[in-house]
């Protein structure tokens, strides 16, 4: 989650420079949702909003404990989380089936990832 204060041109200069500290790192992203400006579900660091992007990226330990610790050098990121599954393809393609329709399948969606 991105600071809504920026805007949508600063918001992809920090998207990008998360993505090239991935490639960087030895990792691969496959997928990008970008869900957009939302209302976060509760206040982090006296900001109400943020701009969500959800990244799906294959990559060794390294390449995980590299993401993590540049997003929390990043002011601008105010929130992120780590989920790691066995199968990538198969856990985008759940979350994709379970957005279909996110009221009949709001308690699956941990289960079907793998949280």
């Amino acid at each position: 989650v991105v600071d809504a204060a920026l805007t949508d041109e600063e918001s992809q200069v920090v998207l990008n420079k998360h993505k090239e500290v991935i490639s960087g790192a030895g990792g691969d992203i496959k997928f990008e949702n970008t869900w957009g400006r939302r209302r976060l579900g509760y206040e982090i660091n006296k900001k109400r909003h943020g701009i969500y992007y959800m990244l799906w990226a294959e990559g060794d330990g390294d390449a995980i404990e590299e993401m993590e610790r540049q997003f929390g050098y990043d002011d601008n990121v105010i929130k992120f989380f780590v989920v790691i599954v066995e199968d990538l393809q198969k856990a985008y393609n759940d979350f994709e089936t379970l957005k279909a329709e996110p009221q009949k399948n709001a308690n699956l969606v941990s289960e079907k990832l793998g949280a």
